[in-house]
């Protein structure tokens, strides 16, 4: 029987199909620690690393391979002059020689029904800091004069609604465009190159495609109610304590 052609196009370049997956999985860490800055961030930098190495061992596994090298090279060229693969490869750059990365954050603090924000108001909210920050900030002030939007909720009342945080990641380069929604932008056109690559060596395979994660479910962190409630009672006394 004769060998899969997929398969044996697969083998010869295992390691540049693993790294792909490799930067995939951090999309999936960046979406997991959305609300956590330093998981999040930590994870961006990695898929940033993991990203510009597929092309750079695609050309190690293709090493001797005559008849494709200057297919290979217009590829990677594409990739380069792309805008958004430009840029990510010199944040790489900058991430492993000179300087940790910072993107741009801000959120908003209201309540949500599970389905959007239904009010809110909007803050900056520093990018080494967690989301959780950015409400403790409002129960502060909630806490010294009023809750003034309405929108924490201290008890379950079977609305289902809950206070809650939308946060969101941008690059300042790209100011429209979430930075999840970024990197799988990127991934795809790496994953495409790759795949064109595969395709030409007689491999059959399907458009790439990254799916990311429901926003109603990564881009908002929930509170429970008794949690609010306890924050809020801490507050109260703190400011008690220290402030009058």
């Amino acid at each position: 029987m004769d060998e899969c052609p997929n398969r044996k196009i697969f083998d010869s370049l295992s390691s540049t199909f693993d790294r792909l997956e490799e930067a995939a999985w951090f999309i999936r860490l960046m979406e997991e620690h959305y609300h956590s800055a330093d998981r999040f961030r930590w994870s961006l930098s990695s898929f940033l690393r993991t990203l510009k190495e597929v092309m750079q061992l695609l050309t190690m596994e293709l090493q001797g391979n005559k008849a494709l090298s200057a297919i290979l090279s217009q590829k990677k060229a594409e990739l380069s002059s792309d805008p958004l693969i430009e840029f990510l490869y010199k944040q790489r750059d900058i991430v492993v020689h000179k300087s940790m990365l910072k993107p741009a954050s801000k959120g908003t603090v209201g309540f949500t029904r599970g389905r959007g924000l239904k009010l809110g108001l909007g803050m900056p909210i520093d990018p080494l800091s967690d989301s959780v920050t950015a409400i403790k900030k409002y129960i502060y002030h909630a806490a010294k004069d009023t809750d003034f939007l309405g929108i924490l909720y201290t008890e379950e009342d079977g609305s289902g609604e809950y206070t809650c945080v939308e946060r969101q990641w941008r690059m300042s380069e790209f100011p429209d465009k979430e930075l999840t929604q970024l990197a799988a932008s990127a991934w795809e056109k790496v994953a495409q190159a790759l795949f064109n690559i595969a395709g030409i060596m007689g491999a059959k395979l399907v458009k790439p495609n990254f799916e990311l994660g429901n926003p109603n479910h990564v881009h908002f962190e929930i509170y429970n109610p008794e949690w609010v409630k306890e924050q809020l009672e801490y507050y109260k006394k703190w400011i008690a304590e220290n402030e009058t």
